[in-house]
């Protein structure tokens, strides 16, 4: 996968594009540029925006509920009149989702929820539609890095969510204690994201350094797709990780399947994958499979990253 790269302030280059492709590629270059003019004009001096696109079909009844899963792969600046305040940042659904959930009543409106500890808000149906609910008006917002998402649509038609921020792959978000099973369960499950642009692979996401056991296929921890049935764990016998979830793709949040009896806390250190080429030269992105949906819905798709380079001196 080819990812575009825009400089403000200067030309655009692409390259190795076959001819008869060229008006498709400019037509995504301007529509990257459109998107995204108005994180680059906060730019100081410059910033890499990256944004990926989350489709999901409707249950095709209104009313009738349908779930995208997702997780947090940017940082996000706070948008004010419309405009994003780059080098504030901002947890509120207001910012990070913006005007493209379906606005209503508190029953009525899509939402977005928060998996561990159902918090959620949507937007009302009063003057620009502003936004209500705990996710969005406790402290400073409680859409933060490291947590699993869902957009609930109640409209029964096909929707759309592009999540599009600053680049950020350093880590250094905070802990995360992955629960331990209660007795008689015998695992626990923690909902986890990760703000990282890159497709990453199990080795680079520091688990084992933290806390998570291997074993065997059956007695190892694991991280697991939020629907799919692919998983990954560590196997003691060969030193090495397994399974068929090879590395975790921005825009997703998984499942860290502790088996064992203690709790561990969990921080992403980002520096120990592979480094980056300023969020333009990424690895190629696999086939991502379906992300979750509510009862007899249709699949959710996801398209892959792409990122552009902002440079501005608009202060």
């Amino acid at each position: 996968m080819r990812v575009y790269s825009v400089r403000w302030g200067s030309h655009i280059a692409v390259s190795e594009v076959k001819e008869e492709k060229m008006k498709k590629v400019m037509l995504v270059i301007v529509c990257l540029v459109f998107a995204v003019s108005a994180f680059a004009q906060q730019s100081d001096p410059s910033n890499d925006v990256g944004y990926v696109k989350l489709n999901i079909n409707g249950s095709g009844t209104p009313g009738v509920v349908s779930t995208l899963s997702f997780g947090l792969p940017f940082k996000f600046w706070n948008v004010s009149a419309g405009i994003p305040q780059y080098g504030t940042e901002s947890t509120r659904p207001s910012s990070i989702v913006g005007a493209q959930t379906n606005p209503g009543t508190v029953g009525g409106a899509d939402r977005i929820s928060r998996v561990d500890n159902g918090q959620f808000a949507y937007r009302t149906t009063g003057a620009g539609n502003p936004w209500a609910g705990s996710l969005e008006t406790t402290g400073s917002g409680n859409m933060v890095p490291g947590r699993g998402y869902q957009y609930v649509n109640k409209t029964g038609a096909a929707r759309t969510l592009v999540l599009a921020g600053d680049v950020d792959n350093s880590g250094d978000y905070g802990i995360v204690t992955v629960s331990a099973p209660t007795p008689p369960a015998t695992l626990a499950s923690t909902a986890y994201s990760w703000r990282d642009s890159r497709n990453t692979a199990m080795a680079n996401l520091n688990l084992l350094e933290d806390g998570f056991l291997g074993g065997t296929v059956s007695s190892s921890d694991r991280v697991a797709q939020t629907v799919g049935g692919l998983f990954a764990y560590y196997n003691n016998g060969t030193a090495a990780w397994a399974g068929g979830l090879t590395s975790i793709v921005p825009g997703q949040y998984y499942n860290i399947v502790n088996k064992h009896a203690a709790a561990w806390p969990y921080s992403y250190d980002g520096t120990a994958a592979a480094s980056m080429n300023a969020a333009v030269d990424m690895p190629a992105i696999a086939p991502i499979t379906k992300l979750p949906v509510g009862k007899d819905t249709p699949a959710a798709k996801t398209t892959s990253v792409k990122s552009v380079k902002g440079t501005s001196t608009s202060k």
